[in-house]
């Protein structure tokens, strides 16, 4: 929002044909850093600099008037700048005590990104002038710590060394103050200077003087500037507030698992995240309506969506434009839109970009709900694909409400294997035994001062094929150097980008979840295959747990088998031998439950300690 960047992506258009009021005028003009004299800083900025009031967010107490505007006005319209007729938009005047008076939205286009601004002006005894002084705030930045001033003065067009075109503000310091008067139900603005209509300058539509606005850390233009406004007085528009839902409905209850594939656009950079948490949804089949809480990720706000529900399908259809949450005080929210994203190169710094546009002709976003999994239908993405690939994705969107900026983008998740994932799905939080973890792949780094690393896959079911909670799943890496296996120990000191704050032999899922070396799809070993110090020298594997808490609360622990690399080994003798433990009973069942004396064909070994603690595995005789 700070800098508004014009990019040169219109054709020189023959200004005669704008000299009519009415066309919208939109050139190659670039926003570059607005170069002033040091005499140019004006008292205004003075003022600032020395803690002068900020903007004023909050409606003073008097009669309210609200106005529309009809004039001229530059202002900016997502990357481009215009000079155009004020046909729209209001201004909201308070009238007080004591002559005072407070306008909100003084500037033309600016009820997006300074929707809740007010100045103070003063009446004169009459009650036909109203006297606003310059240099008041509009907005105030607490990331750059910068405010936006009203300032009169004048645009022009000036070129920077590479002959670029860009606006540039020029504050005229020796006005201080500007009147508006009043005639009955009309008011008018400060008269201004109109452009002048120049054949050998393409750009003469953008050279005006008026009442604008300016950006106190780096003096560039804020993006407004107006001139011969007329307002008339109009209905004030009743306060609205989008209608959200806090409060659980009523119906059948559902908490399913996050499993969306994310973008999330921070500062311009682009995030790729695969996400986690709670989808709660609630289905009214009665009324045949469905309510999902928190629909988005973006952070736990608690406010749930409605949509119709189709028993017979088990479609869901959300309508667009909802708030999963809002701001009073601010007056802005997060809505809830459809649309796509697309990453590219800005050629201006060479560095990717995420692009993103809104699909305004979409009116529902619709999910196929089947009791234990959520379908996102009709969304395209896959953030296992390489960079920036996964920048191209169409799904969900959340949407801030004050500048139509994006949040994040959700669609459809995909495995490692490229399969479509649902979006949120039943998770098994009750004690199970996770299915084997596969070994994809090896890479030895060739030498003793290259990396080792290791591609696994993480199960996402336990061994009868029923979804389990990756946040209950932990993993240890075994080694094989032809003695007994032993744990491989992952030292702290070693993996500082993965949060241990202690050496461990076993991974918990919050570290591979966030860690950089350590992930759900492998880890990075900073020892090798050879040299002095090899890592293994005969084999490699990797074993998963389960725990979950039983109604006492005390962990149960259940243990997959190890898969290793190369070569089969024997399960309990192995886990028996490292871990320690002393075993208090082995049991043996069938694939049909039934507890047998000796393992025989494919069983399940089931080895209990005197700790308390279990662990199971498949064994094949």
């Amino acid at each position: 929002m700070k800098k508004l960047t014009v990019l040169l992506i219109a054709a020189l258009v023959a200004m005669s044909s704008m000299a009519a009021v009415g066309i919208k005028a939109s050139h190659n003009v670039k926003g570059h850093k607005l170069v002033m004299n040091e005499k140019a800083m004006t008292h205004q900025l003075k003022n600032i600099k020395k803690g002068a009031r900020r903007v004023i967010t909050e409606q003073p107490q008097g009669e309210l008037k609200s106005y529309l505007r009809h004039g001229y006005a530059i202002y900016p319209d997502g990357q481009n700048f215009y000079m155009d007729e004020q046909v729209d938009g209001r201004m909201d005047i308070v009238f007080a005590d004591e002559g005072k008076v407070y306008l909100k939205n003084i500037l033309y286009n600016i009820g997006k990104a300074w929707a809740n601004c007010w100045v103070e002006g003063q009446l004169n005894e009459d009650g036909t002038e109203i006297t606003v002084e310059m240099g008041q705030s509009l907005y105030h930045s607490y990331t750059y710590d910068a405010d936006i001033l009203l300032a009169w003065g004048m645009t022009q067009i000036a070129y920077n060394e590479a002959g670029d075109p860009y606006i540039e503000f020029i504050i005229d310091d020796r006005t201080e103050e500007v009147v508006y008067t009043i005639d009955g139900e009309t008011i008018y603005g400060p008269e201004g200077v109109a452009p002048v209509e120049d054949a050998q300058n393409p750009y003469w539509g953008f050279e005006a003087s008026g009442l604008g606005s300016y950006w106190t850390d780096d003096l560039s233009f804020a993006g407004a500037l107006e001139w011969g406004t007329v307002f008339t007085e109009t209905e004030p528009l009743e306060p609205t507030v989008p209608a959200i839902i806090t409060e659980q409905p009523e119906g059948d209850l559902y908490t399913l698992h996050r499993n969306s594939g994310t973008i999330v656009d921070s500062g311009g950079e682009i995030i790729n995240l695969k996400t986690d948490g709670d989808v709660t949804i609630v289905i009214n089949e009665e009324l045949g309506k469905a309510y999902i809480q928190n629909p988005l990720w973006l952070e736990d706000y608690g406010y749930w969506v409605e949509g119709t529900y189709d028993a017979a399908t088990g479609e869901i259809a959300i309508p667009v434009g909802q708030y999963v949450y809002y701001n009073e005080d601010m007056q802005y929210g997060i809505q809830v839109m459809w649309g796509s994203t697309y990453a590219y190169l800005d050629n201006d710094d060479d560095y990717w970009k995420l692009g993103y546009e809104v699909d305004d002709r979409t009116e529902t976003i619709n999910f196929l709900f089947t009791g234990d999994a959520l379908y996102l239908l009709d969304c395209e993405g896959d953030v296992t694909a390489p960079f920036p690939e996964w920048g191209n994705a169409t799904g969900m969107m959340a949407i801030y409400s004050q500048d139509g900026y994006m949040g994040c983008i959700e669609f459809t998740n995909k495995n490692a294997y490229g399969e479509e994932l649902p979006f949120a799905q039943l998770i098994n939080t009750v004690p199970a035994v996770p299915a084997n973890p596969t070994i994809e792949d090896w890479w030895d780094g060739g030498d003793e001062e290259g990396n080792t690393y290791l591609i696994y896959t993480l199960p996402t079911t336990d061994v009868e094929g029923n979804l389990i909670n990756p946040e209950c799943l932990s993993f240890s890496i075994w080694l094989d150097n032809g003695d007994v296996p032993e744990l491989f120990t992952f030292e702290a000191e070693t993996y500082v980008n993965d949060y241990l704050f202690e050496d461990t032999n076993e991974i918990p899922y919050w570290v591979y979840f966030y860690g950089a070396d350590i992930t759900p799809y492998g880890c990075i070993f900073y020892r090798t295959n050879e040299g002095d110090n090899p890592l293994f020298i005969n084999d490699i594997g990797i074993q998963v747990f389960y725990t979950v808490p039983d109604e006492n609360g005390d962990e149960i622990k259940n243990a997959s088998d190890i898969v290793w690399l190369y070569n089969d080994h024997n399960q309990s003798s192995v886990s028996e031998t490292v871990t320690g433990k002393t075993v208090k009973s082995v049991r043996h069942y069938n694939v049909a439950g039934q507890q047998v004396t000796q393992p025989q064909g494919l069983t399940i070994q089931v080895t209990t300690y005197t700790d308390g603690s279990t662990s199971v595995a498949k064994v094949i005789k």
